[in-house]
Parts: C-alpha cells; sequence; structure tokens
C-alpha cells in the first residue's frame, strides 16, 4: 500500500501545488559531514559526492543519512544521481535549487500515516522534468 502523505491540488485542476520548501538553496553548515544545500532545512539537503564514491560504484547511492533515530535526523540526495534523473547537469540542479525552482511535487509512503513507513518516493521537478525516487529505510535500530 503506498499513501500520499503530501501533494495537494491546486484549486482550478491544473495539478499539483509543490510542498513548501523552507530553508530551500541555504549552505549546509561548515561542520556537516556533506557538502552541499538545504532542500528543505533541517532534514532533506543535495550533496556533492566525493570523487571515490562518485568513481568507485556504478550501484545507485541516492541519499545519505545523519542521526537516524535521533530527533535531529536529516537525509539528503546525491546531487549527480538526482541530476541525471532529471535529465538536467549538476550545476543546473544547484542553480535550480537556490531559486527555488526545484520543486518537491509529493511524498509517498508505505504506511497510513507516514509513520515507521520502510519506503517513501520523493517526486521532484525542474522545469518539465520530473522524477520519483524512492528511499527505503534499513529499519529501526535498538535493543530490548
Amino acid at each position: 500500500m503506498v499513501v500520499i502523505l503530501w501533494g495537494a491540488w491546486d484549486q482550478l485542476g491544473e495539478g499539483t501545488v509543490p510542498i513548501p520548501l523552507n530553508g530551500q538553496g541555504n549552505p549546509l553548515p561548515p561542520n556537516f559531514p556533506y557538502r552541499g544545500e538545504w532542500i528543505l532545512e533541517p532534514r532533506m539537503f543535495l550533496y556533492v559526492p566525493d570523487q571515490a564514491e562518485s568513481t568507485a560504484s556504478n550501484a545507485p547511492r541516492f541519499t545519505a543519512s545523519l542521526n537516524d533515530n535521533r530527533d535531529d535526523w536529516c537525509f539528503g540526495f546525491d546531487s549527480e544521481q538526482l541530476a541525471t534523473a532529471l535529465n538536467i547537469t549538476t550545476d543546473s540542479l544547484f542553480q535550480a535549487n537556490r531559486h527555488r525552482k526545484l520543486t518537491l511535487e509529493n511524498v509517498e509512503a508505505s504506511t497510513p500515516d507516514g509513520e515507521m513507513a520502510l519506503i517513501k518516493r520523493y517526486t521532484f521537478r525542474v522545469g518539465a522534468n520530473e522524477t520519483s525516487l524512492s528511499v527505503q529505510t534499513l529499519g529501526q535500530a535498538g535493543s530490548a
């Protein structure tokens, strides 16, 4: 089952209204473990993979996560992978993010309320180009 968490239709029925992205385009903090910008501060970011990561593998590596299972959790999308999926350059992607032309159109989850969802699908758009990326959570850490 997939549940749409966010994605409102506009009043004229001409499509969806993008999700508001507070802090979009702001640089990541200097002490942050990745280089890039916020898409939605302080939860979702766009990062530049380091060269070793970029050339070491062709395996999909769409996301990076920090502070899982803590209140200050956040995750990021690999700018090279997202740009490729949108059929634009990474420079164009960062430019679109800074000018709020990168939009998050929809978020869908595998649970009714989105809480504890193991899979979420994020739909991004830049101009006429749109792509959806699924993010899978590997499970909750903890001990009994």
